[in-house]
């Protein structure tokens, strides 16, 4: 049983992954990479990415969630946090009598980020009371029968920059899949608030670096970008430092003020959990 919330799929040139010293980092990935000629000799990640998921093996047993995720967090197709207790609601009513198990189909989502921290699959099994989930424990690549691997290296290598294309047939990297913004954050101009957070993406996925994403995001909710505004809002209140309860507050108002349904009754709830 198959359920995807993919992430459009971008990819970085060459980088560095910030890291964390809890996480086993080391050595050197290449990304097979291909410039777009209109031909099918040469596909968009993203096109890949969609495609090999749906050749992951189907099971009446197995609830498949394909996604973009850090060791930190997940994302929908909208690059939105996901959060466990959102994705514990949406998948509650499909754990009918048949379904024995989850798999997280995501970069990391079966290693605890630092001491303490429990994965996202463990958290997410505990949000459904037990319920059997299982994650990856690395970096996804997708190959195009659907099979899968992980890595687990500090550095990625790519030629060119910009847009992630691969040679057809070629296995594709998801968990790098919106990391190139990363690597081309001083050519991305103030008026492009959906880029700019499209630059935090990449420095939470990709670039494995909570901090810098958290900044980025709260520079694109302050350059317009509704979602920004609400992701950064939600690491803050997941974090919860001191003063990071105003500053989410403040961050779900802006993207009120954008639009965003999702930043009103995210802001709703928490002024009313206050007041009880």
């Amino acid at each position: 049983m198959k359920s995807t919330l993919l992430a459009l799929c971008l990819l970085s040139p060459a980088a560095l992954a910030c890291g964390d010293a809890h996480l086993p980092l080391t050595g050197t990935a290449t990304v097979p990479t291909c410039v777009p000629d209109g031909s099918a000799a040469c596909v968009y990640a993203g096109q890949a990415t969609r495609a090999y998921m749906e050749k992951v093996p189907d099971s009446d047993v197995i609830l498949t969630i394909g996604l973009q995720s850090s060791p930190w967090r997940m994302y929908d197709g909208d690059l939105r946090i996901l959060t466990v207790d959102d994705l514990a609601a949406a998948l509650r009513p499909k754990l009918d009598g048949k379904v024995r198990g989850i798999e997280l189909i995501g970069s990391w989502t079966g290693v605890s980020p630092q001491p303490g921290t429990s994965s996202l699959a463990d958290r997410l099994s505990k949000a459904l009371d037990g319920f059997a989930v299982k994650g990856e424990d690395g970096f996804l690549w997708l190959a195009a029968d659907g099979s899968r691997r992980t890595t687990r290296q500090a550095y990625t290598l790519r030629e060119g920059a910009g847009a992630y294309f691969l040679p057809e047939g070629e296995d594709v990297m998801v968990a790098l899949a919106d990391g190139w913004p990363a690597m081309v954050e001083d050519q991305v101009g103030e008026d492009e608030p959906d880029m700019l957070m499209r630059v935090a993406v990449a420095k939470d996925v990709f670039m494995l670096c909570p901090d810098e994403a958290l900044a980025a995001y709260e520079r694109a909710a302050g350059k317009g970008s509704a979602i920004a505004a609400y992701n950064a809002a939600l690491m803050r209140l997941e974090r919860n430092a001191d003063g990071d309860r105003d500053a989410a507050l403040v961050l779900l108002q802006r993207g009120a003020a954008l639009g965003d349904a999702r930043s009103q009754a995210r802001w709703d709830a928490e002024r009313a959990s206050k007041a009880k």
